[in-house]
């Protein structure tokens, strides 16, 4: 028997089985076979470890099989006889199209095969120097594995080549939701002068040995930061002073988000576990995942309706779940095809957005996960966010503009160019008048959205900044930032 004949009979399916069913047959040999759920069995548990090693080895090499076929496929594009009257064949093979290559780059990013992603992507760049997606995911591949310089560089490519095929017009048309022209168009970053400063730096809190990656802010005025650590640390607004840490997590923390009542906190980890906490009481009051259910990798973006019935989760095993809070069930499981980095949820609770490496924007519903309408952004996606009445989408990305969308036709609106890096962070103010974005260049900057005109930008701190939060009062910013600090602004909008 041979290597991929062993590896499909580990999975327990047939050679001939379907990709899809292979991933389904994957999925379920992995839970039954995780580690976590002998944690109180040291012999099982060691049992457990060696069989979802030899499960995933033998998925890898399963796909490594189809990829390989599946590139076999194109190469040997047609064999003929040389001559009618010999028995000697001649094999033709067709130069791969950027776009081939691409694909192939894709396929190997979606299983976190990063050489070989790197490897497509180069072939990609090498057959066509303006393929900007290419550029993006070498990008990212890079960031991820901490080449943030190498990283930058690429990026920066990927904006050049935009710029230079540009060819929307800049307008000083002011934007009106009842109507405005369907062409997107572009406004330059320039800075009104303005006599009172909507802006104004108040306090920092610093104690940290790892920089601030992750911000939710309370109703009743409470900050949770995570950096690269198990820990969450809770700070009060007012005073800047850590009120209580909470301890559960059992590897890093890698997102967070507030219930819109303040009283709960949601957190996400590379534990493969999404946990409740009671902020009054300070202690976790659920978990989800982890065991039978869960996602198959670390937790990377939450969102919690309104009515605290339902949760959304994305992982970076590509995959979306949603989540039946009371009952603490998942009731979907819906599988992307590129890896998700952020994630919003509309206002009233009834439709989500997801980004990422993925060229489109799926609007989902948020009971069932169907996909209401797609938007093709044609850009990586860094942060998301819902305008307070619904109507409209905001994007941050790699390419460092800012994109405003209309979700009732799918028309851009605006596109917001000022930040000199990665965009990080946007957020509506309550009334929807103003935006607010923050970038690995350091920045802070508020736009008027009425005209998509800069109001303002404060360098805020001395490296990038990873997360934002605004507090439901309105008038105070939270920025987190790999300067190890916590800073607070006092907001004028």
């Amino acid at each position: 028997m041979n290597n991929v004949a062993q590896s499909y009979a580990i999975l327990e399916i047939s050679p001939t089985a379907s990709p899809e069913l292979t991933k389904q047959a994957y999925r379920k040999l992995a839970k039954i076979w995780h580690p976590d759920r002998y944690v109180n069995d040291p012999i099982l548990k060691a049992k457990a470890e060696a069989k979802i090693k030899t499960i995933n080895l033998a998925y890898a090499a399963i796909k490594a099989d189809l990829a390989k076929k599946d590139s076999n496929a194109v190469k040997l594009n047609t064999v003929t006889n040389s001559a009618p009257h010999t028995s000697q064949t001649r094999v033709e093979n067709t130069q791969q199209t950027p776009e081939f290559y691409y694909q192939q780059g894709m396929s190997y990013l979606n299983s976190e095969d990063y050489d070989a992603a790197l490897d497509s992507f180069s072939r990609v760049i090498k057959l066509d120097l303006n393929y900007i997606e290419a550029y993006q995911c070498r990008g990212f591949i890079l960031s991820k594995l901490g080449y943030n310089l190498r990283a930058d560089a690429e990026f920066k490519k990927a904006h050049q080549i935009k710029l230079k095929n540009r060819t929307t017009t800049s307008y000083n048309k002011k934007y009106t939701p009842e109507g405005y022209s369907d062409r997107g168009y572009t406004v330059k970053a320039t800075a009104n002068n303005q006599s009172s400063t909507p802006l104004k730096f108040w306090h920092t809190i610093i104690g940290f040995e790892r920089a601030i990656q992750f911000l939710a802010v309370s109703c009743d005025g409470q900050i949770a930061s995570a950096s690269n650590d198990k820990e969450i640390n809770l700070w009060q607004v007012n005073t800047g002073k850590r009120i209580s840490v909470l301890k559960g997590h059992t590897d890093n923390v890698t997102c967070l988000a507030m219930s819109v009542s303040g009283r709960t906190l949601i957190s996400g980890s590379k534990d493969k576990t999404i946990r409740f906490w009671d902020l009054q009481e300070r202690k976790i009051i659920r978990t989800f995942g982890g065991y039978f259910d869960g996602h198959l990798s670390e937790v990377v973006a939450l969102a919690l309706t309104p009515d605290n019935q339902t949760l959304i989760s994305c992982g970076g095993d590509n995959s979306l779940k949603i989540w039946d809070v009371n009952r603490g069930m998942e009731i979907q499981n819906i599988s992307v095809f590129a890896a998700v980095t952020c994630l919003a949820l509309s206002p009233d609770g009834r439709l989500f957005c997801t980004g990422g490496l993925e060229p489109e924007l799926r609007i989902r519903n948020a009971k069932t996960g169907q996909v209401i309408r797609s938007i093709n952004n044609n850009s990586g996606i860094l942060s998301l966010a819902f305008s307070p009445d619904g109507n409209l989408l905001a994007t941050g990305g790699f390419n460092r503009h800012i994109k405003l969308w209309d979700l009732t036709t799918g028309q851009e609106i605006y596109t917001l160019m000022g930040h000199t890096d990665r965009v990080s962070q946007v957020i509506f103010s309550q009334d929807g008048k103003t935006l607010i974005s923050s970038s690995w260049d350091k920045t802070i900057k508020l736009w008027k959205l009425s005209t998509g005109e800069e109001i303002t930008s404060v360098e805020a701190h001395a490296a990038k900044i990873n997360s934002m939060a605004l507090a439901p009062n309105n008038q105070t910013i939270a920025s987190g930032s790999a300067d190890n600090t916590i800073k607070l602004w006092q907001c004028n909008l």
